[in-house]
């Protein structure tokens, strides 16, 4: 049990590393093409939508059993008329060395890398019930204030949730409460910085 435990950590970690490797050379490519955004939020999109509709398709494509040749020409047939030329050829590559499989964690490794560059953080938005795109810009403005920088903000929903919501940031948990004491107690910092510079100003003026 020991043993199989830490083969799956190893294999785990190894397509980490190799996802980081692969998201590392997808941001160079896009970057110079100026189109990573785009890039990024097409392949996102094929995982979450195209997949998820045909997940015979992803089964096939990230099988040891199915053929390079067989998977190149499914790439091109089922995919091809669905992204970007940039980002079909990068399939392509994956194809070619047999790492498919890892195209998850290369999405997720490529987002989480553009964030670091880009100074932003990850954080996902768990409620009990789906958000209209309204209360998503609100959530997303509401957290950017309480955390003080730029988010990237995803959002996910678990039915087992009694009202309220969970806010992942990075690797930490917190529950939507500790949301609204972050953002009081950063309106309190920003009222004292101001009640301060007018008390500077107060003293200049009276001492001149």
């Amino acid at each position: 049990m020991a043993e199989t435990q830490a083969s799956k950590t190893s294999v785990d970690t190894g397509q980490q590393y190799l996802a980081a490797v692969y998201a590392k050379a997808l941001l160079g490519a896009t970057e110079r093409a100026g189109n990573t955004e785009a890039v990024l939020e097409e392949l996102e999109a094929l995982l979450s939508e195209v997949f998820q509709q045909l997940p015979k398709l992803e089964s096939t494509l990230t099988s040891p059993r199915v053929g390079q040749a067989e998977k190149l020409r499914l790439l091109e047939l089922a995919i091809g008329s669905r992204v970007s030329r940039a980002l079909l050829d990068f399939l392509k590559v994956l194809a070619r060395r047999g790492r498919l499989d890892c195209l998850r964690a290369i999405s997720r490794a490529a987002r989480q890398q553009l964030n670091e560059i880009r100074g932003r953080v990850e954080v996902t938005l768990v409620t009990a019930e789906p958000l209209g795109e309204d209360s998503k810009r609100q959530a997303a403005e509401r957290l950017q204030t309480a955390l003080g920088q730029q988010i990237d903000l995803s959002t996910s929903v678990d039915p087992d949730l009694i009202g309220g919501a969970i806010v992942r940031v990075g690797d930490t948990i917190f529950d939507g409460s500790v949301i609204n004491r972050l953002e009081q107690m950063r309106r309190t910092a920003h009222s004292k910085s101001a009640q301060k510079i007018r008390d500077e100003l107060d003293r200049f003026a009276t001492s001149n």
